[in-house]
């Protein structure tokens, strides 16, 4: 028999007895805010009502446009057609009546004119692109009455300034469905009326400085101004 000599070699004797309690899950409630765990038993409907949820939708801002009044479309055509009638009637009479001066030759694109007579090396110089341009004028972009405006205003304003070489673009009108309107009026607008006076000659630009967009005008000599003599 062994002896007792105060050791006590069992550790666990005070657990002897005691109860152990089973854990509880705790069980969390269920978030309505956001979207289920098994969201595949969700359909497209529930999950656009969810992503829609707090959306309000908005006003339409499409604006009913008035009726079209047919007399007015009509009465606006004949404004323009009576116009067009008009340009045409100028120029046919000042052919006719000898005011136009002007040899004007279209070769396809190409287009040249000069007043009669006119010294046939100028006009070469000219085509050469020989005399040296002091300014230029685009039409690009340019209504017919807001390029007449402004070609009449450019050509008086550069005789004026004594220039006597200058470029004109008006471009091809290959885009247009009309074809090249602007080109034919600029080229009818240098040769009659207040502006024939002043140009003495134009042709279509070499490629470089707009090709067939584009013409050379040169203008006449601004007349020298009398020295003013003092009395005697």
């Amino acid at each position: 028999m062994a002896k007792d000599n105060g050791f006590d070699n069992r550790p666990f004797r005070k657990l002897k007895g005691l109860e152990i309690k089973k854990s509880m899950k705790k069980s969390h409630p269920r978030n309505t805010d956001t979207l289920a765990e098994n969201t595949s038993e969700c359909d497209d409907r529930e999950l656009f009502k969810h992503a829609m949820k707090g959306v309000s939708p908005i006003r339409s801002d499409y604006v009913t446009p008035d009726p079209v009044d047919a007399r007015e479309v009509i009465e606006t055509i004949q404004e323009t057609i009576r116009k067009q009638d008009r340009d045409v009637i100028d120029t046919l009479s000042a052919l006719t009546s000898k005011r136009s001066r002007f040899d004007i030759t279209c070769t396809g694109e190409y287009m040249e004119g000069h007043v009669v007579p006119l010294d046939p090396g100028i006009l070469r110089k000219l085509k050469a692109g020989e005399f040296s341009t002091q300014a230029y004028l685009d039409l690009h972009g340019c209504t017919k009455e807001a390029a007449r405006s402004a070609l009449n205003t450019f050509i008086t304003n550069a005789h004026a300034m004594g220039n006597k070489a200058l470029l004109v673009i008006h471009g091809r009108g290959l885009k247009s469905s009309d074809g090249p309107v602007l080109k034919e009026f600029v080229v009818r607008w240098l040769s009659t009326g207040a502006l024939s006076h002043l140009v003495l000659a134009f042709c279509s630009a070499r490629p470089c400085d707009g090709g067939t967009g584009a013409l050379y005008v040169l203008l006449r000599k601004r007349p020298k101004k009398a020295l003013f003599k003092r009395p005697l």
